[in-house]
């Protein structure tokens, strides 16, 4: 029986009032009979009956009772956050290139710290025992010779002869003052620039660390609204094929709507699989931000502008571009380089030391005896060291030339990238609108073509393109509103810095 002799039957003749369409053996159709009208059957749960006349607003359609292992939610992350300031502690706790960037400071504190050392005072004390093998009453310290200034058992200090112990020791103490050293100057530069270096770089790896958060929140978000739209998609898949299914048993419908239907409901299981991965993934990437293996998820009831309200607490929009961090390390690193040829220019010139040397002997006649303290200063004068100066002099040169062409390119970057985010974030909005429209011009062509189906007007083929159309629309808008604060958290750290 084909859906337009159906209608006509149904027209004509009518169902017993109170059997339904979906309540009829298939291939029958019941006169009503005055014992049926006395006794109606009540309506079925399942499903609800067909409109009865062609004016008026059409009816939803007919709901029918599904089941699926897949319509089971994901299960929830192992570790949830429930706000922006518990995602930061454990940020601050575990993040790999947080720690890395600390030990850099530290590192460059240590580097300016020995570059300090070159200008202050050095003190060296050295003990020392010697045991002459061919002679155990020589001295060996002091000079040989039968002479009363030091061989054969004693050593001459004015007039007085000195017998060391057997075996003697010896204890030498040596201070040297730089008088004059101006590279060690410039090295102090050096160092001090470097540090700030380090500092503007732990700032800006603050900066990238909250943006990464923040898309990697956004990403999961998107996931988890993703995995949900898969999940009603493929209840409204299962839905179509239950209709087609009993309009099958019903006579109305043809095997192959049952075929086209249950493609369409398998289409939506892939898309459940395939998000339900995405998710996990989303989930494990969150997780390798914040420093764990785990898989990180958002609480249950958490809203996704709270997290970014918050998260602009801990940023400051720039009044000016050029105090981005990332900008200022490149200038750091010019200045740097501009040190480091000043070092190498300024070792050529000669440096000038104060030292002083103490001597202390073990004597037998006593303790111990200072027969030597010196004092004196040294001329260094750095004639000729095989031209290693000159090629460091052309590295170092190279090396500024560098960072400068660096900071140059970098400053072009950032201008281009502050533009373009800052319109990403008009052409989200427009594109999450026009994908809200879509969905719901979709949303409304796929009940209108379900309620065709159902009273036998539309053809399977419609149902599942109305079908497939809406699914896409729906993922559509979750993709574009997931673009949308995408957007907006890069336009709004391209201009800002972090100090957390």
């Amino acid at each position: 029986m084909n859906a337009l002799l159906l209608a006509a039957l149904l027209s004509r003749t009518g169902f017993l009032p109170g059997l339904l369409l979906a309540q009829a053996p298939p291939g029958t159709v019941r006169q009503p009979t005055p014992a049926a009208q006395s006794t109606p059957t009540p309506p079925s749960p399942q499903v609800r009956p067909p409109p009865t006349g062609d004016t008026g607003p059409l009816p939803p359609p007919m709901q029918f009772q599904v089941s699926d292992p897949l319509l089971e939610p994901v299960p929830a992350a192992p570790v949830q956050v429930s706000s922006w300031r518990e995602a930061m502690d454990l940020l601050r706790q575990r993040s790999t290139d947080l720690r890395t960037a600390l030990a850099q400071v530290e590192s460059a504190a240590g580097q300016r710290r020995i570059a300090l050392a070159g200008l202050l005072p050095s003190l060296t004390g050295t003990v020392s025992v010697q045991y002459n093998v061919l002679d155990p009453k020589a001295t060996a310290f002091l000079g040989g010779g039968g002479t009363p200034t030091g061989i054969g058992g004693g050593t001459g200090t004015g007039g007085t002869t000195l017998t060391p112990t057997t075996p003697p020791f010896l204890g030498l103490l040596s201070a040297s003052v730089p008088l004059l050293d101006l590279r060690a100057f410039a090295v102090l530069h050096t160092a001090d620039e470097s540090q700030r270096t380090a500092k503007l770089s732990l700032a800006e790896t603050r900066r990238q660390l909250t943006g990464a958060l923040a898309q990697a929140l956004v990403l999961v978000s998107a996931r988890e609204r993703l995995a949900e739209v898969n999940r009603v998609n493929l209840r409204t898949a299962l839905e179509r094929q239950a209709q087609a299914e009993r309009r099958l048993e019903l006579g109305a419908g043809t095997r192959l709507d049952v075929v086209r239907v249950r493609q369409d409901s398998e289409n939506a299981r892939t898309l459940v699989v395939t998000g339900d991965e995405q998710l996990r993934q989303a989930r494990e990437s969150l997780g390798l931000t914040l420093g764990t293996p785990e898989a990180v998820g958002l609480a249950r009831g958490v809203r996704l502008e709270e997290f970014l309200l918050t998260a602009r607490n801990d940023c400051q929009k720039l009044t000016e571009l050029t105090s981005r961090p990332d900008l200022a390390v490149a200038r750091s690193r010019v200045k740097v380089a501009e040190s480091q040829i000043t070092e190498v220019k300024r070792s050529y010139l000669p440096t000038v030391d104060l030292n002083s040397t103490a001597v202390a002997l073990t004597v037998e006649k006593g303790f111990a005896q200072v027969p030597a303290w010196n004092i004196g200063a040294a001329l260094v004068l750095p004639f000729w060291d095989g031209g290693v100066r000159e090629g460091q002099l052309r590295q170092t040169r190279a090396g500024a030339e560098v960072a400068r062409q660096s900071a140059v390119g970098l400053e072009r970057n950032v201008s281009v990238e502050v533009a373009q985010a800052r319109r990403a974030v008009e052409v989200a909005a427009a594109s999450r609108d026009i994908a809200d429209r879509e969905r719901k011009l979709a949303e409304e062509n796929d009940r209108l073509t379900r309620r065709s189906f159902e009273v036998g007007t539309g053809t399977s083929l419609e149902l599942i393109q109305a079908a497939a159309a809406l699914r896409q629309a729906e993922l559509a808008l979750v993709v574009r509103e997931f673009e949308l604060e995408q957007a907006r958290v890069q336009a709004f750290l391209a201009e800002a810095t972090c100090n957390w």
